[in-house]
């Protein structure tokens, strides 16, 4: 008998909000010739899903859709203004900056360890997606203005962007214990104007709190 599946949209919420940190901290994300349509969490048996489109408008405009809502509930206003900051920040690197780092064994080695997280299949690594979507995504040298998370959710090659939660807790823990094997990725993908340290100290507190509410 099999058992049934129930998501709890406060978890799901707090996941969200775990990748748009975690994301935005380590310098991360996601479109095809179409671009993603979804970004579907999972967690154990827990799943949860929510549109570009909606994720779009509310970092434009602060809009929360019918959608949206039934997540957004279950966050103060103070979180809400997190996501839509995280949502609009930019990213300095270039495409030629990412063709390189891409190259190289440490670069090579991040994404693979990112595939395992971020995935155009559930079933597959990412790696390829996202290095795809990040050429994509990075501007010419010297006419980049930077990129966001949700330019790139614009490109990634497949309708729906799959994260995995749990796998996104024990990277993030990885980085933060060998900051030393990350340093090229750091150094690439800077974010404009933000203080990666915090960002990455919040990240933490709520990947304890999500975790200890499942």
């Amino acid at each position: 008998m099999n058992k049934i599946q129930t998501t709890r949209p406060g978890f799901i919420f707090r996941c969200l909000i775990i990748v748009g940190i975690g994301l935005s901290g380590l310098g991360i994300e996601s479109q095809s010739a179409l671009g993603a349509e979804k970004v579907k969490l999972t967690y154990g048996f827990l799943r949860g899903k929510v549109s570009v489109n909606s994720l779009e408008k509310f970092a434009a405009t602060g809009e929360i859709t019918p959608e949206f809502r039934v997540y957004s509930a279950f966050a103060d206003r103070q979180t809400l203004t997190q996501l839509r900051s995280w949502l609009n920040n930019r990213f300095e690197c270039d495409r030629l900056d990412v063709n390189k780092f891409a190259s190289t064994s440490e670069g090579q080695q991040f994404l693979q360890e990112l595939g395992t997280v971020i995935k155009a299949h559930p079933q597959q690594n990412g790696s390829v997606a996202i290095r795809s979507t990040l050429m994509a995504t990075a501007d010419v040298p010297s006419q980049s203005d930077g990129w966001t998370i949700l330019e790139a959710m614009e490109n990634f090659p497949a309708d729906d962007i799959h994260v995995n939660v749990k796998s996104l807790f024990q990277l993030q823990k990885s980085w933060s214990d060998n900051p030393q094997n990350n340093r090229a990725a750091a150094k690439i993908f800077n974010m404009r104007a933000e203080n990666t340290s915090a960002l990455n100290a919040q990240f933490s507190n709520y990947c304890l709190n999500c975790s200890n509410s499942v």
